[in-house]
């Protein structure tokens, strides 16, 4: 009698992991840069007659919607970057989808700084484009 033959394991904390990594690094940052270079349209020219200093939070009224995607952006970001981080390091312990938990755990470890560039790189962007009226957004 033959034995059975092996069958593959599944690798889904390698996977998961992997899309977590890819969701916090890329997805979440790509959002909050959108809606912050609404945000630098909307309020730059206030934040930029302010000079910067003691910034008066009243100039974001009104673009609050668009100030609440990127918070909401911020912290699912986190949440899905600290999930790729425990999920791949378990996968890359216990070998189930060492290499995309590998992955997963660069993304989680990069994905701040990703979030954090362009979401400056946004703000300041749209702030840019502004003709100086301090108009909010149309």
């Amino acid at each position: 009698m033959a034995p059975p033959p092996k069958t593959r394991k599944r690798r889904p904390l390698g996977a998961f992991a992997l899309v977590a990594g890819i969701l916090s690094m890329l997805v979440a940052p790509a959002v909050a840069g959108f809606a912050a270079f609404r945000v630098g349209r909307g309020a730059g020219a206030q934040i930029v007659a302010q000079g910067g200093q003691n910034l008066d939070l009243r100039v974001l009224t009104p673009v609050r919607d668009l100030v609440l995607v990127v918070e909401i952006a911020f912290w699912s970001g986190t949440a899905l970057g600290i999930a790729a981080l425990v999920v791949g390091i378990v996968a890359t312990a216990r070998d189930r989808g060492r290499p995309m938990g590998i992955v997963a755990i660069v993304l989680a470890a990069l994905g701040p700084l990703v979030f954090g560039a362009l979401a400056a790189v946004a703000l300041v962007a749209g702030a840019g484009t502004t003709t100086g009226t301090g108009g909010a957004l149309v």
